[in-house]
C-alpha cells in the first residue's frame, strides 16, 4: 500500500510536467513564398511592352529606343490633329500632311474616286478641303489610336487595337492614320485610293 501512495505522489507531482511535455505548441505552417504582386504587375506590364515592341516593329531593325520615341511622337500629333479636326482646321491639318498626299488629293479624279466609295450617295468631293471636311474628320472622331505598326522604318500606321482574345492568333486592328518619316519628322501621309 505504502508503494501505492509512494506512486501516487509521484504521479501528482510529476502530472504538470507530464503535461507540459506533452503539450503541443502551436506552429503556425509558413505561407509558400508569394512573390510581391507589385513586381508580379510590372512584370507582366514588362512583358506586354516587349510583346507590343515585337509586334510593332516586326521583323524591322528598329530600336526599342527608336520604336518608342517614334511612337510618342506620332502619339503627340494625334492628339494635336484631334484638337485641329474638333476645329475643322483645315490650314493647321494641311501643315501635318506631306506634299505627295496634297499633290495625289488635289486631283479632281482622285477626289471623284474617293467620293464614289462614300456611304453617303450624292456629297460632293471637289477640293482637298472637302475631303479634310467629309471623309478625314468624320473617320476618325472619337477614335482611340493606341499604337504603331511599321510597314517600313519610314513608313507607319496608327491603330486602334480592337481584339485580342486568347483564341485567336493575331490581334485584329483598325488603321487609322499613316505617316511617312520625312526628314526626320513623322508626317500624316493620306493613301491613295484603290481602283
Amino acid at each position: 500500500m505504502r508503494t501505492k501512495k509512494y506512486l501516487s505522489k509521484i504521479a501528482i507531482l510529476a502530472f504538470p510536467f507530464v503535461l507540459a511535455g506533452c503539450s503541443s505548441t502551436s506552429v503556425q505552417p509558413q505561407p509558400a513564398k508569394e512573390e510581391n504582386k507589385p513586381a508580379i504587375e510590372e512584370r507582366k506590364e514588362l512583358q506586354a511592352e516587349k510583346d507590343e515592341y515585337h509586334k510593332s516593329v516586326g521583323s524591322l531593325t528598329v530600336s526599342k529606343d527608336t520604336f518608342e520615341s517614334d511612337k510618342a511622337e506620332i502619339l503627340r500629333t494625334i492628339e494635336s490633329l484631334k484638337t485641329i479636326m474638333s476645329d475643322f482646321d483645315y490650314q493647321s491639318w494641311l501643315l501635318y500632311v506631306d506634299n505627295e498626299s496634297k499633290i495625289y488629293w488635289s486631283k479632281t479624279a482622285n477626289l471623284k474616286k474617293a467620293q464614289g466609295k462614300l456611304p453617303i450617295k450624292g456629297l460632293q468631293l471637289r477640293t482637298l478641303q472637302d475631303y479634310f471636311k467629309y471623309v478625314f474628320v468624320p473617320s476618325r472622331a472619337g477614335r482611340n489610336i493606341t499604337t504603331i505598326r511599321y510597314e517600313s522604318e519610314n513608313y507607319v500606321k496608327a491603330v486602334q487595337v480592337t481584339s485580342l482574345d486568347s483564341s485567336e492568333t493575331e490581334e485584329k486592328y483598325t488603321v487609322y492614320y499613316y505617316f511617312n518619316k520625312i526628314d526626320g519628322h513623322w508626317q500624316l501621309h493620306l493613301p491613295e485610293i484603290d481602283s
